[in-house]
């Protein structure tokens, strides 16, 4: 039996969040119910939670790494979501 390490475990916990967040989102968009919707937005708040906890922990360990945009990619993401909105 293969044992995981840290780094796989964490890994494998992110990606199941993100997998989760994902559906937990459609959930919320397509219940007509408020109750349930008002559940399922409280679990997708939950889970956004804990998947920035485990991001945080990976950063630090150094085992996800990121590349950080340049000001003029953020300045561009931000008119285009501007767009999106508008």
């Amino acid at each position: 039996m293969k044992s995981f390490t840290d780094q796989e475990v964490m890994s494998i916990l992110l990606n199941e969040h993100k997998l989760a967040a994902s559906s937990l989102t459609n959930l919320v968009l397509e219940s007509n119910n408020q109750f349930l919707r008002n559940d399922a937005a409280s679990i997708l708040t939950s889970t956004f939670n804990h998947q920035k906890q485990i991001f945080d922990l990976m950063t630090q360990k150094g085992w996800y790494q990121i590349e950080n945009a340049s000001q003029q990619e953020i300045s561009k993401a931000q008119q285009e979501a501007s767009r999106i909105n508008a």
